[in-house]
């Protein structure tokens, strides 16, 4: 055998075992070592490394980090179109749920308004999504108190561009207007209750079955400026007029309502509420 063929298979053997080497180490890199080296910048040594890898149907040490380098680009894309098409989806479901929530307004009337700036949220109560701002003033239409909690009424707004949308309000910034400036007169008293009817007047309402009950009242005009009701402020209508809703339970409730002007006690009245 002459020295060049022998010369030759020892570096033939030599590239060969530094082909396995450089392949079996590959396999115990994390992705993030694995430098890609293009074919232009390698030496004669790696091009040969890697051909012989190659020829034994294998990945050299440089061929596999570009490989996975190329697999990672791919993920990394892939990825970036999926939360694209999330974002997308996001979007979508938003203006659904808006769509689902409007309607055109025609020819309603709407009897209520705003008395401060407040929200219109999806459901009856704070942390839920918030639909639209409502302006001081600005109109409303009084669906029903929520079911879930009487403290916050179901309305219709207005929009913009002329749609309706749906939502709830805290009740303390929903009053009833008031056509050509009439108020309700309450006669000699101070505070009556309108509704329901007295079964003991000034004394005891009695109710059908437990539940909430909405009971409206009317102050004298200019003699009252403030309602307490069990500790809680209500909101006084441009017609004299207070709502608020109680739940009776089976044993009955009491019903506590104060009415100041200026700050200073001018009348209380105190009564029960009874199942029947």
């Amino acid at each position: 055998m002459s020295y060049r063929k022998f010369f030759l298979r020892i570096i033939t053997l030599v590239l060969f075992t530094f082909s396995f080497i450089g392949y079996a180490s590959s396999a115990h890199l994390k992705p993030e070592e694995y430098e890609c080296k293009p074919e232009s910048k390698r030496t004669f040594v790696e091009k040969k490394i890697c051909k012989l890898a190659y020829q034994n149907h294998r990945l050299c040490k440089l061929d596999a980090a570009c490989a996975i380098r190329d697999r990672a680009l791919l993920e990394m894309k892939a990825k970036e179109q999926e939360e694209q098409l999330t974002d997308q989806e996001q979007l979508l479901n938003e203006a659904e749920d808006k769509l689902n929530a409007t309607a055109t307004c025609g020819d309603l009337i709407f009897n209520h308004k705003a008395k401060n700036n407040s929200s219109i949220f999806k459901l009856p109560n704070k942390k839920s999504k918030e639909i639209s701002k409502i302006k001081k003033n600005q109109d409303l239409l009084f669906i029903s108190p929520s079911s879930k909690n009487k403290s916050w009424y179901f309305v219709k707004i207005k929009m913009e561009d002329g749609i309706c949308a749906d939502g709830f309000v805290d009740q303390k910034f929903v009053v009833k207007k008031v056509s050509n400036d009439v108020v309700v007169k309450s006669g000699p008293k101070l505070i009556e209750i309108l509704n329901p009817v007295w079964e003991i007047e000034d004394q005891l309402i009695l109710v059908d079955a437990e539940g909430s009950v909405s009971i409206t009242g009317v102050i004298q005009d200019g003699k009252i400026d403030k309602i307490v009701i069990n500790d809680d402020e209500e909101i006084i209508n441009d017609d004299n007029t207070f709502t608020f809703v109680k739940f009776v339970q089976q044993k009955g409730a009491e019903i506590r309502i104060i009415g100041s002007k200026n700050n200073k006690k001018v009348k209380e009245l105190t009564f029960k509420l009874k199942v029947r």
